[in-house]
């Protein structure tokens, strides 16, 4: 018996040995490995901060050569094409409304020529500068209701003239509201209103362009009695009056 247990020990000592050996060394490997990562893992953290400024630094020395290149200058000049576009497209918009005000008015004083036999008058407003209201216009003023109109919409005409008159002297005011008030009406007017005043002119054979001068001169009024103007002062800018 002693003999058997002496051979066993003898013939398996070295492999227990050998695989205890192994066990150990492969344990003291992972312990190694694993105080190694972290230490790597704790220089990475403590690394960004001076690694992200220096990113940012290049960042920003990046951003300000872009802004210097030459597109910046040409984004400029683009800029100021669109302005000068835009510019143009006011005066061009301008010069339309003029000829079509010019246009409606030939038509206007055609069909005051034939109902007067050849005596050009407006029933509802006097031509003497600055222009005025007639007698027979307040009396159609009052029959239309168009105090009433007028207030209803005030305040979008008055946004109209301070949005869009390019000078602020008194003549060319005048000439805004008479010509937009002639051109386009419904700016001045909602659609309800305006046909009321269409069926008094079918009726009365006067044109809806001596009605709109009406409402032109009373936006004219009140814009000026607004802004403290005298209404007078547009014979001083009016460039068909000789000044002296």
């Amino acid at each position: 018996m002693y003999e058997t247990f002496a051979n066993l020990i003898k013939d398996h000592l070295g492999l227990a040995f050998l695989i205890g050996l192994l066990c150990v060394g492969g344990f003291i490997f992972l312990i190694w490995w694993t105080c190694s990562m972290y230490h790597k893992m704790k220089n990475i953290e403590e690394l960004p901060c001076s690694a992200h400024s220096d990113k940012l630094d290049v960042l920003s020395s990046i951003s300000e050569k872009i802004n210097n290149l030459p597109c910046q200058d040409h984004k400029l000049k683009i800029e100021k094409q669109i302005d000068k576009h835009g510019s143009i497209e006011s005066s061009i918009s301008s010069i339309n409304t003029s000829i079509t005000y010019m246009q409606k008015s030939i038509d206007s004083l055609t069909q005051s020529l034939q109902r007067n036999k050849g005596i050009i008058t407006d029933p509802f407003t006097q031509t003497r500068s600055p222009l005025s209201i007639t007698p027979n216009g307040y009396d159609m003023i009052q029959k239309l209701g168009i105090n009433e109109m007028f207030e209803n919409n005030w305040l979008r005409i008055k946004f109209l003239i301070e949005e869009n008159t390019q000078s602020k002297n008194p003549y060319d005011i005048q000439q805004f509201c008479i010509e937009q008030a002639v051109v386009f009406p419904e700016k001045f007017l909602k659609d309800e209103e305006l046909t009321k005043i269409k069926m008094d002119a079918y009726t009365t054979g006067s044109s809806l362009t001596s009605y709109m001068k009406v409402i032109a001169v009373m936006a004219r009024d009140r814009y000026f009695e607004e802004n403290g103007i005298n209404v007078t002062d547009v014979d001083i800018y009016d460039p068909n009056i000789p000044s002296g």
